[in-house]
């Protein structure tokens, strides 16, 4: 119904909807089918049913066991590729900094949620119960410069060409980096549902996980090929050492000439070890170079426009075998952005951004509840 997956939700509707109180099956004993408020129960007894729930795992197999079904009836259609990227949701508590002490001796510092201890001892400071994070989980997430969130994170996987979600879950501490998520999700889900494993040959992500180690232990693990966006790690663009009558070459692998012309990719020699770029055409196909001023300059005796090579060794940081300039890497990579279409679905129809609740276990619960409802109405 596009409501957050929260007790006091619930109670709200049961109590001020009839037709969706019975609809929930809380009819009153007997033949006669009139409403009566006291047939619903009450908020607190749906709270400590939530709890139950969540203490106990049950959301999570529930959630389980409507995705394997939406498998098994193929509501879900087999793909090759799976997606995958991280969520924010803002988290209901505050925030404290403090500083520690990193192994190699160095001072730092975090921001954690507030300390608080389970118990109603009067004098809490000298009371033998622990101390606990009042919100485990949570902690700082950085989208950009000057934007900085506390809250809790969400790794979501699914499958790009059917918009599907197939798992959501949460991660431990909200302040990993992207990067460091997506492996263990993916060695989660396949030991969740070993029947899709060997579905998968393909694995996008965004530029977080452009890493060769990691997609080395892609390759070895799950025989999987991860294909993520450039991430050129503060490379700055070369301006020095061109080929004739080229103005600049950025660290993503675009080439552009004096006249502001962006040579297009055309391929590799690995004979010379160089990639090939070549003058653009327009829709009547004739290349740039026919009318530029900087022709007798640049390539005078060239007649189907300039062909340029740039060794490997000025890229060193793209792989030759896979480029991200070539067009069926770009054709590929089209499909990542879906995954923020689960997410939207996840995130904002089907829930809310803003939780009611603290600690993991319950952030994974709501996650859960979620991911349920999203297959229930896959089938519908």
């Amino acid at each position: 119904m596009g409501f957050a997956p929260e007790p006091e939700v619930v109670w709200q509707q049961l109590a001020s909807n009839p037709s969706f109180a019975r609809a929930c099956g809380f009819l009153p004993k007997g033949g006669r089918d009139e409403y009566w408020q006291k047939h619903v129960p009450s908020l607190r007894k749906l709270e400590q049913f939530d709890q139950i729930m969540t203490e106990y795992g049950l959301w999570g197999r529930i959630k389980i066991a409507e995705v394997r079904r939406n498998i098994q009836t193929e509501v879900v259609k087999k793909e090759n590729v799976v997606v995958g990227d991280t969520t924010h949701y803002h988290a209901f508590s505050g925030f404290e900094t403090v500083e520690y002490t990193a192994p190699n001796g160095e001072e730092k510092k975090k921001s954690q949620s507030k300390p608080t201890k389970n118990c109603r001892c009067e004098n809490r400071n000298d009371c033998p119960h622990p101390w606990e994070l009042s919100d485990d989980g949570a902690g700082t997430i950085v989208k950009r410069k000057n934007k900085i969130i506390w809250g809790h994170k969400a790794s979501v996987v699914g499958l790009p060409c059917q918009g599907v979600p197939l798992d959501a879950v949460a991660v431990a501490d909200a302040a990993t980096n992207d990067g460091e998520t997506f492996y263990p999700h993916v060695k989660l889900l396949f030991e969740t549902y070993p029947e899709i494993r060997p579905w998968f040959d393909t694995a996008l992500y965004d530029s977080a996980a452009d890493i060769q180690k990691l997609k080395e232990r892609f390759q070895e693990d799950f025989g999987i090929q991860l294909k993520t966006s450039l991430n050129p790690r503060r490379r700055k663009t070369i301006v020095e050492n061109l080929p004739k009558g080229m103005e600049k070459l950025t660290p993503f692998g675009n080439l552009t000439c004096i006249n502001g012309i962006e040579m297009n990719y055309k391929g590799a020699r690995f004979d010379s070890g160089s990639f090939i770029y070549q003058a653009p055409v327009d829709e009547n196909g004739v290349f740039a170079c026919a009318d530029c001023e900087n022709k007798a300059f640049c390539s005078p005796l060239s007649q189907k426009g300039r062909i340029v090579t740039i060794p490997f060794d000025m890229l060193p940081h793209i792989d030759h075998k896979d480029p991200p300039m070539a067009k069926r890497f770009k054709a590929m990579m089209t499909r990542r952005p879906a995954v923020e279409r689960m997410i939207k679905r996840l995130k904002c129809d089907l829930s809310d951004d803003r939780l009611t609740k603290r600690s993991n276990g319950s952030f994974k619960a709501y996650l859960d509840k979620t991911m349920i409802a999203f297959h229930i109405l896959l089938r519908q």
